[in-house]
Order: C-alpha cells, then structure tokens, then sequence
C-alpha cells in the first residue's frame, strides 16, 4: 500500500469524511451539515471545551479515513475522541491505528491525558479496536484511557 498522509481536516474536506461516515449511518447532507458545524465550533457535545481536532488520513490524494476529539469535562475526562472512521475499503490497513494516534498526540500536546469515547455496547468491533489500543469499559456506553500516552506507547497497526 502506497503512504497514508495524515493532516489537519478543513472544510475543503466536508464532502469527502460526509461520504465515508454515511457509510456507516444517516445521509451524506447529514454528516456535511454535521461536520461542517464541528470544524466550525458550532456544535459540540455535552461538556465540551471549545479546543477540538480534526484529522484526515489521505491515500494517494483520496481521503480515506477522519478522526476528531476535543477537550472536555464529561465524565472526569479531560479528552472526548468524538468520531473515528476508516472507508469500508480501507479496514484493516492500519489507517485507524494511525488516525488514533495523530489524535492521541494532539490530546497529549494539550496535557488531556484522560480521554473518553461513546462506544455503543454492541458494536464489538469498535471496542475491540479501542481495547487493543487500550482503552478500559468505564459505562455501558464510554471506553476510557486514563492515560491517552498509551496509544503511543504501543505499535500503531
């Protein structure tokens, strides 16, 4: 596989991360609506700071996968990684590893070590991609790492 450029989303990007998250649920107007409003600062998830990231990982000029976060307070957290989705195509790779750690690093730099997300209980296999990176059940429906550094520490796949 050719070399997966990973870098800062802008809003030139909307279309292209819509695409791939409505691969997995609601409508590509949906997530441009949504996206464009996170990029913006306009929409933020409860307890949320308003420092956020967005990443892009990019394969030979097509973005491939995305990744966001941003500070919080929510659950005694100091970090909520908000989406992270690789295209269907692309699962596998290693990219979703990648983009975690790009995120990671960007919580570290902010000295927001505890990060949580929203995981569905059912969705085994975002959990299990969470856990191998080492995150911890903290409720039904969050995942935690107490020390974010931890992505960092282990070899990104």
């Amino acid at each position: 596989m050719s070399t997966v450029a990973i870098r800062l989303a802008d809003v030139r990007d909307v279309p292209a991360m819509a695409s791939i998250r409505a691969e997995a649920w609601e409508s590509q107007d949906y997530w441009q609506q949504r996206l464009t409003r996170y990029l913006e600062g306009t929409i933020g998830a409860q307890q949320a700071l308003p420092e956020r990231a967005t990443f892009i990982a990019e394969l030979e000029g097509t973005v491939v996968g995305l990744v966001a976060g941003h500070r919080t307070t929510r659950h005694g957290c100091e970090g909520e990684l908000q989406w992270i989705h690789v295209g269907w195509t692309w699962r596998g790779s290693g990219i979703g590893g990648k983009l975690l750690a790009t995120m990671s690093g960007w919580f570290v730099e902010r000295e927001s070590l505890r990060v949580c997300v929203d995981v569905e209980p059912e969705n085994s296999e975002a959990r299990a991609f969470y856990k191998k990176y080492g995150a911890k059940d903290l409720r039904p429906s969050w995942m935690v790492w107490e020390d974010i550094r931890v992505v960092l520490d282990r070899k990104v796949e």
